[in-house]
This record gives C-alpha cells, structure tokens and sequence, in this order.
C-alpha cells in the first residue's frame, strides 16, 4: 500500500509526540507538599493552584500518595497528629533536607498491630511509628529530620500465609531520625544508603528475602562514644547482599540470627565494645539455638537460635510469624578496624528540592580521622530519577 509523502510526515508526527512530551510526564505524576501558615498545602510542579489543604500535614501527605506518583515534602515545620499510612502500590515518597516532621501535642498514634513480641512472648504495642508502609514497590527517600518518638519507619509484609507480603520499593534515608529503620517479611527490597547517629539499631529486619544493601553506617553521636549494632538480621532473612557496613564501637556491626547474609566489606572504627550479655568483644553475632514461643507464652519446638533462658528465648523472632529456617550462615568478605581511629563524619550530598527534580544524585562519605590527622573515607553514590518505573 502506497501512503503519500505529506501522510506519512503526519504519522511520523503524530508517532514522535508521545516521545517528546515524555520528559515533562513526571511533573502531572508529582505533587510538592508545604506549610502555609496553620495548614499543610499540595500544589503540582510549577503550580499556585491549591489541590488539597489540611491542618494535619499528615492527611495532606496521605492525599499525595493517593494522588499522584510522587509525592516531595518541601522544607518547613509538620507537626502530625498520627502516623502516614502508604496507601498503594507504587508511589514515591521524598521529604526535604530542610523538613521537620514532629508529633503534634496530646495527641496518640495508631499502633501497629500484632504488635512486638516481648523475650517472654507477650505482644505489646509497637509505640509511636512515623512512617507505616504494607505496599509494594514503595520508595521512600528521607533527607530531612524526624523528631517523633519510636521508629521512624516500618515497611511490614506480614500477612496469614506466613510469606512475604511486600515485595520491591526502596528505602535511603541520609535524615536525622530518633531511632533505627524495621523491614519485615518484605522481598527485594533495595537499601541503598542509610545512615544513622547516636541511637539504637540502623537496620533491623526479620522474615526478609533476597534484599541488596548499599552502605548502611552507625556513628557515635561524640567522639568517643559507643553505638549498637549496624545491621540486626533478627531472625529468618535470606538471600540478604550487602555492600558496606560501618560501626563505631559497636555492640555489634551485624547481629545474624538464623538468617543468611554476605557482607563485601565491614569497617569498625574504634575495636567493638563488651557485650552487655555475652561479656564477648565482637564484630558479628548471632544466635545458635533457640526455641519458638508459641500463643500461650511458652517456649516450644527448641531448635535453632541460642539456648533458651529461664524458659524463653535469648534472641528470636519479634514481629515475623514465618517459619523457622533453622539455619544460619555469615561471609564477610573483607574486615578493616580502624583501633586508632578518634572520630567520624558524616558528609552528605543531597539536592535541593525541588529544583533538582526529577533526577539527582545522592553522595554519602563516611569520614574518619585517626591519630595523627590521617583520614579514611568510605563513599556510596546513588542515582535516583523520579521517572523510573
């Protein structure tokens, strides 16, 4: 079939308009969240037209995610009356550097239920939670400061068929946070960076499957002060793939119960610290032996993990219900201890919203300085692009 010359120039149009508008999509997929005066307002890219407002910046961040793709907490102050639900599957979620997000007074969050398994195996509420995400493909990039109480974030896959729940989505958090980051029953997962100063656990994950982790660092707070563990791999992950993972005198820099896990390189600044319970000095841990604490209480079905104690488990399972692997398996690649090392840095590279939008690179190095000035750095860059599906 013949087509004239001044149709085909037409089709060949009308097919190249798709391709050239496509650059500029993202910008009808994101919304940008911001304080105006006594309320939190959405607006889209490049737009004064208000799409939503509401004095509880939560419920303006929760219509953004049900809303639109992408979802940019500007800079400013939200004080939040209750925890921010992830509504659905695939949506992106950034909160500035220059974010603040705090518990709004006498107020109470929604707990998140079954709650934390005790040593005794009573299930107690899991506390004040900021960010709570069941869905798949979740992203969440977090640079600015979280001041609420408990963890800052749990992506939670738990469902009755004893699976993962949650498969995909990413979490890289360079922010000031109160506390550590909790994965459960979650598959492939991308961590890519976390860091965090001072408190708690970086990353704690149970029931977890075939997850990859950049650089995940946990620094003193002061020079000369102690930190937890880096990585908990708490009970029953597999197929778990780390790039890095930074201590400073740590309890531990990864607590491995009956999980498996290969690490390309571990770094400790300063030697560990005693272990509050084994007395031990050590880089890694992890159970051996230990039994399951079934609805009554009671420890049953002893296996693998530690030896129990006074009739309950050492270290188990505190929120997965899956089933015991019962086994265990840790290769670190390459160990490097720095004993001499005094203090730690955390130098961070992260774009200006929303101008940078909608691809920027992320660049945190880990600065530490020994005796006599010497200094080691330990970077991880990681490009992001709002338009990736």
């Amino acid at each position: 079939m013949h087509i004239p010359s001044a149709s085909l120039t037409l089709v060949l149009l009308a097919l190249a308009l798709p391709l050239q508008s496509a650059p500029d999509e993202w910008k009808n997929e994101t919304v940008l969240v911001s304080p105006q005066g006594a309320e939190t307002v959405v607006r889209r890219v490049g737009s004064d037209t208000i799409l939503y407002k509401n004095s509880d910046p939560h419920l303006a961040i929760e219509w953004g995610l049900t809303n639109a793709r992408n979802t940019i907490v500007l800079a400013g102050m939200y004080a939040v009356a209750d925890r921010i639900d992830v509504p659905r599957d695939g949506v992106t979620l950034i909160i500035d550097q220059g974010a603040e997000i705090s518990q709004k007074p006498d107020t109470k969050f929604t707990p998140v239920t079954p709650g934390f398994r005790s040593r005794d195996g009573t299930r107690t509420p899991f506390g004040a939670l900021l960010i709570y995400n069941q869905k798949n493909n979740f992203r969440l990039l977090l640079f600015g400061t979280v001041t609420t109480p408990g963890f800052p974030v749990m992506f939670d896959g738990r469902n009755e068929k004893g699976d993962c729940g949650l498969k995909g989505g990413m979490l890289l958090s360079t922010g000031k946070v109160p506390d550590g980051y909790w994965f459960v029953d979650s598959k492939k997962v991308q961590v890519p960076l976390v860091t965090l100063t001072g408190v708690g656990n970086a990353l704690a994950m149970e029931g977890c499957e075939d997850c990859h982790l950049g650089m995940i660092a946990n620094l003193a707070a002061e020079p000369g002060a102690l930190t937890d563990e880096t990585l908990d791999l708490n009970s029953r992950c597999s197929g778990i793939s780390i790039e890095r993972l930074v201590g400073e005198r740590a309890k531990e820099i990864i607590d491995c119960n009956e999980s498996h896990a290969v690490i390309q390189e571990m770094v400790s600044v300063g030697g560990p610290q005693k272990h509050p319970r084994t007395g031990a000095y050590q880089l890694t841990g992890g159970a051996n032996f230990y039994g399951t604490i079934g609805d009554s209480g009671k420890l049953q079905d002893v296996g693998f993990g530690q030896k129990p104690v006074k009739g309950v488990a050492v270290s188990g399972p505190r929120f997965t219900s899956r089933a015991p692997l019962n086994t265990r398996s840790l290769k670190v690649e390459t160990t490097t201890i720095h004993e001499k090392g005094l203090t730690t840095r955390l130098i961070h590279e992260v774009p200006q919203l929303p101008d940078a939008l909608p691809q920027f690179t992320v660049k945190t190095t880990v600065e530490v300085t020994l005796e006599g000035g010497e200094k080691k750095l330990y970077a991880k860059e990681v490009k992001f692009d709002l338009r990736d599906k």
